[in-house]
């Protein structure tokens, strides 16, 4: 398989030009192992470190314990181990599956919203303003009588060798999961593309790897044949020595900085200040080649023996430099059989595509290694291209400037956290506080339910967030229906903006009806569901009863009227309505399934709730609201239900009217077919839940809706409102919590704060506080997210995501009167157009350009 290769000629030619095939030591990647001309292989493993939402300083001590058997178990005696972290501009392809939706979308409004976001996200991609994070780390494996590019192996070695290899990649992912990362084997595509960004740097994307068993001689270059060996297939890009700013690959200009030697004094998640304020292309990269335990013991004890002499020595004068250095040893052979020595290095690989940009990084990268006292950086200047070679993934180079850690320093050159990738795919790309890109669905498959939950003080810019959430999923998924419930009229111009769109106000002033006893089409009696929701809805006006057994025999008469009364009028022209049911209740002797008579105890709560259902009926004030027919019939799939008509100390009508909403969230789940994607969004949600039956009926609702496609979200600016959150909370699978004070963070020894009615992660206290919100710019909140692989904590993933819109949007979602006002004005001048009048007062306000 593996023969003496064929030796191309310079195909680069000239001085300061560099050929790959002799600068590197790659001999060929066969199935996911590379293998090197002298024989050592090495193999790949992407690893994803938990998200630093969930860590505060004295979390991440405590993880140096599981990371530290990454490099005890990992890593065998002179094996050397690299870490990737590696900072990627993004590329514009990503938003493309946007664009395309937004192309298709039959709705102008929300296809000119979501192009709006696209040129926004367009513009910081184009500048570098957001980039990917990326972690792989490689490790080299040296076998007894290796074979060698001049002495290739048989078949049969060549398979053990890679058996071999494979075994060792397979320690190091479950290592690398004990210990908390989410890790996986990179395999043969992913180990060539790693190779191939690292060379081709200005390349969006690697091509596919033609494997040996697959390579043709395709031509003749240089009058030699062309094999199109690995290191062929890496050299797509010009390497040049000999430019005044430094080595160039392509269009890309090229810099290498290094720790000169150990920092002072090293912590956990050192290596992440190595990286503030860099964007662009950037590597840092950690390698650590591990020293045999005895030879590191022999070594110390003759250094021990040559400074004692010179230190403790009867009549010696010692100077300061031999104490410090006994000392020093001494203290490492404290660590003997605790810590194991590594030759180790930190490089940190700066690419950019201009000299003046290059600079600008290398400014920000020296200040950032001073801070952390990790010496003056090494620059190599001209020798950059050496030293990148050398550092280049799998290769078996080292690197020219290396110091001596033990494995608790190197722990912490570690990255143990990092920014939140998101989803493969998303309706809604944020950036992250960390500058990464994060791609949101809220029907993503990796959790378990689409429901999601907005807390946010005033002003913080919820009514925004759920706008951009809601404009990007309608335009993603074009056929999907949303129902929002409102108190205050904040998504009035977004609904009067949508095609298709229906707006119902509740209230005294209001004409529009609906009963609560409607059914979906097709059904005859109320499900179990609808059934318990009918019993909350009368036990807004017949209290429940403090003694559990009376209680239990009322809600067994409403059930039995409630039924009763549908089958009553199964037949009618008409639907029946509260006081049908209570005229039922009056008169009810038997039971609905049985015939049977019903217990005298049973009977005396029937007559009891129908006496105390009265004060809703007749002239009662709500009794227009609640004994009714409906007059209005939906079909509208954008349907927008308010309840500013009433006023707001009018709490039993505020009630009622949530009921009724309710009924048309159910109606309206039921109605379309189970595939098409549902929206349903409660404003002021802790008033839906203010008894523990209405809790029930909520927890019920959550996970019917997840069976109908249903995604249910809510909003409040005060979760501790609702003492009862806390038995919701799991059934929401994406938090947004925005920046809440220090106190309401933390809460009193009286009231819990948010971080503990909610189930946030400690740290949470102290980043809360720190969001931050630029009226007109950007919100921030933290998005927690509980995915199907849980960990067995129950911890979430996120990040804190920096929620930004165009103009336009702000524009079309601010509710505030006063710019409601002016909309109006353009509005009309527009013939009613909201698009057009919103554009035209953007445009105007912006100069001309819109």
């Amino acid at each position: 398989m593996f023969t003496h290769p064929h030796t191309p000629g310079n195909s680069n030619g000239g001085a300061g030009r560099k050929n790959l095939n002799t600068q590197l030591d790659y001999w060929d990647l066969h199935e996911n192992i590379v293998i090197l001309k002298g024989g050592r292989l090495v193999y790949g493993v992407y690893f994803e470190p938990p998200s630093h939402l969930h860590f505060t300083e004295d979390d991440l001590v405590r993880r140096q314990s599981t990371l530290k058997s990454v490099f005890d178990l990992a890593v065998p005696d002179g094996e050397t181990f690299r870490t990737y972290t590696s900072l990627r501009g993004a590329l514009e392809e990503e938003i493309l599956d946007t664009r395309r939706a937004a192309e298709g979308c039959p709705d102008g409004v929300l296809r000119a919203l979501t192009l709006a976001r696209a040129e926004l996200l367009e513009h910081k991609i184009l500048s570098g303003e957001v980039a990917h994070w990326r972690f792989f780390a490689t490790a080299t494996v040296t076998l007894p009588g290796r074979f060698t590019i001049d002495e290739p192996p048989s078949p049969q070695e060549l398979q053990h060798a890679i058996q071999t290899a494979q075994g060792w990649q397979t320690t190091t992912v479950a290592q690398l999961t004990a210990a908390g990362f989410a890790a996986r084997p990179m395999g043969q595509q992913d180990v060539f593309s790693e190779m191939f960004s690292w060379f081709n740097p200005g390349w969006p994307v690697a091509p596919a790897f033609v494997p040996q068993a697959q390579r043709r001689v395709h031509s003749l270059r240089r009058g030699r044949p062309d094999h199109l060996t690995l290191t062929r297939q890496l050299g797509c890009t010009r390497i040049d020595n000999l430019h005044a700013a430094g080595p160039i690959l392509g269009d890309r200009y090229v810099e290498v900085l290094s720790l000169g030697r150990l920092p002072e004094y090293t912590e956990t998640g050192y290596l992440k200040h190595l990286t503030d304020g860099l964007h662009g292309t950037v590597y840092v990269v950690v390698e650590a080649t591990r020293e045999n335990d005895y030879d590191v013991s022999t070594e110390l004890e003759k250094k021990k023996g040559d400074l004692w002499t010179r230190v403790r020595a009867p009549g010696v004068i010692p100077t300061g430099k031999a104490a410090n250095l006994l000392t020093e040893v001494e203290a490492a052979q404290r660590l003997e059989g605790v810590e194991s020595r590594f030759e180790a290095g930190v490089s940190v690989v700066l690419i950019a595509g201009s000299p003046h940009e290059l600079e600008r990084l290398k400014r920000v990268a020296r200040g950032n290694v001073t801070r952390l006292r990790g010496g003056t950086p090494i620059s190599y200047g001209f020798q950059s291209v050496a030293q990148y070679f050398a550092l280049a993934p799998f290769s078996g180079y080292q690197s020219a400037f290396l110091f001596q850690p033990y494995t608790a320093n190197l722990i912490d050159l570690f990255p143990p956290v990092a920014p939140w990738k998101g989803f493969e795919e998303g309706a809604i790309t944020f950036q992250s506080r960390d500058g990464s890109l994060v791609k949101f669905d809220l029907f993503t498959s990796r959790t378990r339910t689409a429901h999601f939950a907005i807390f946010a003080p005033s002003g913080s810019g919820k009514t925004v967030l759920a706008l951009s959430l809601y404009s990007a999923h309608l335009t993603k998924y074009p056929d999907s229906v949303l129902v929002v419930s409102d108190a205050k009229q904040d998504f009035a111009y977004f609904f009067r903006a949508l095609s298709d769109h229906a707006i119902i106000n509740f209230g005294y002033e209001s004409d529009t009806r609906w009963n609560i006893l409607d059914l979906p089409a097709g059904m005859e009696e109320p499900d179990g569901t609808k059934l318990s929701a009918l019993i909350s809805f009368t036990r807004l006006f017949v209290e429940r009863p403090a003694d559990a057994r009376a209680a239990d025999y009322e809600d067994v008469a409403i059930s039995e009227a409630m039924l009763a009364t549908y089958k009553q009028f199964r037949h009618e022209e008409r639907r029946p309505q509260i006081s049908d049911v209570q005229r039922m209740l009056s008169t009810i002797g038997t039971y609905t399934d049985t015939g049977k008579t019903m217990e005298l105890p049973v009977l005396d709560a029937a007559r009891s709730v129908a006496i105390r259902l009265r004060k809703a009926l007749g002239s009662s004030p709500i009794a227009p609201f609640v004994d009714c027919q409906s007059n209005t019939t939906i079909t509208a799939r954008r349907l927008y239900l308010t309840t500013c008509g009433i006023p707001e100390d009018d709490e039993l009508m505020r009630r009622v009217a949530h009921h009724i909403v309710k009924s048309v969230m159910w109606s309206t789940a039921k109605t379309y077919p189970r595939h098409v994607k549902k929206f349903i969004f409660i404003d002021e949600f802790e008033h839906q839940i203010q008894t523990e039956q209405e809790v029930k009926d909520m927890l019920q609702m959550l996970r019917v809706f997840r069976s109908f496609g249903v995604s249910l979200g809510i909003a409040t600016q005060d979760p501790a409102a609702s003492a009862s959150f806390g038995a919701l909370k799991d059934s929401f699978s994406h938090l947004f919590v925005g920046g809440y004070s220090k106190g309401a963070a933390l809460g009193t020894a009286d009231r819990p704060g948010v971080v503990e009615i909610l189930g946030l992660p400690q740290v949470m206290a102290t980043t809360l506080p720190e969001l931050n919100t630029v009226q007109g710019r950007y919100s921030e909140f933290a998005l927690l997210v509980g995915e199907n692989a849980e960990r067995p904590s129950g911890e979430r993933s996120g990040d804190i995501i920096r929620l930004e819109e165009s103009t336009l949007a702000l524009w079309l979602f601010n509710s505030h009167a006063h710019e409601v006002a002016r909309k109006d004005r353009y509005v009309e001048a527009a013939g009613g157009d909201v698009l057009q009048g919103v554009r035209t007062l953007v445009s105007e306000l912006s100069g001309g350009d819109s």
